[in-house]
């Protein structure tokens, strides 16, 4: 009798899911022919505020609903980019269907939302001459943090237990200036801002790891719209399958170490 009790629980587990409301996330896409889709208002390189080109993902987002037959709404929200956990962005689903430019995949994350696979990574990069290290540079260093929410408390303990010392720059014209002018033999910053601010330059171009944090980047949806998220996740296959995804990053001079994969196979 007893052996019963574990199949009788199972049949009635099946029995309760029967009345879970349907997944019609992407029913209701369709329905609407819009997909709004939460974004910072200023993330460069991955948001811009520049018309003719606007970001890498929201080019990306452009890409998707266009191959999926939908109308792009992007809606702006100035939390994202400065903190990696969605739950300080007070975002919720009437706003948004999904969220994208900059979602870091990790425990926070997917503890709030359902995210793809990663296609960018980011992290602290360290911007010198090749051949360079984070052990043969010399100090000073240029540092700008940018507008991500990368850990600079470890990131100082990392580079004062190497003796290096740091000046903070303002901006990226700013330190690529003061790097030509010979200010400094080296920069650190993230990793994105640097692929877009030294990429026609003859600098290397190095995300530091471990103890360092490298953040995989995707997008997210609200937990259970699984219908949403196979069809865009089914658009960026065919997107990096077709080469567009290796286009887009070249147009917004993405080196290609923070595509995922990465050409090691990984991120």
């Amino acid at each position: 009798m007893f052996d019963m009790i574990p199949l009788a629980l199972c049949f009635a587990l099946l029995f309760a899911v029967s009345f879970l409301p349907p997944d019609n996330a992407r029913h209701e896409v369709d329905r609407l022919g819009r997909l709004s889709v939460c974004m910072p208002n200023l993330y460069p390189p991955l948001v811009t505020d520049n018309a003719d080109m606007p970001g890498f993902e929201v080019e990306l987002m452009q890409e998707i609903t266009e191959r999926l037959g939908w109308r792009l709404n992007i809606v702006s929200n100035a939390s994202m980019g400065r903190d990696f956990n969605p739950r300080n962005w007070r975002i919720n689903r009437a706003q948004c269907q999904m969220l994208a430019g900059g979602i870091a995949i990790n425990s926070t994350t997917s503890s709030f939302l359902d995210t793809t696979q990663p296609h960018l990574v980011t992290g602290w990069a360290l911007v010198a001459p090749p051949g360079a290290t984070i052990d043969t540079v010399e100090s000073p260093v240029g540092f700008m943090a940018g507008l991500t929410g990368l850990d600079r408390i470890g990131l100082g303990q990392y580079i004062r237990q190497r003796g290096i010392t740091a000046t903070i720059v303002n901006d990226a014209a700013t330190l690529r200036t003061r790097m030509e002018a010979g200010d400094y033999d080296a920069a650190i910053t993230e990793a994105l801002l640097a692929s877009t601010t030294f990429s026609d330059t003859d600098l290397a171009i190095t995300v530091l790891g471990t103890p360092l944090e490298r953040i995989p980047l995707g997008m997210g949806f609200w937990k259970g719209d699984l219908t949403l998220k196979r069809a865009v996740e089914s658009a960026v296959a065919d997107i990096r399958a077709d080469g567009t995804l290796a286009q887009l990053a070249e147009r917004y001079d993405l080196d290609a170490g923070i595509l995922c994969p990465s050409e090691t196979g990984r991120c």
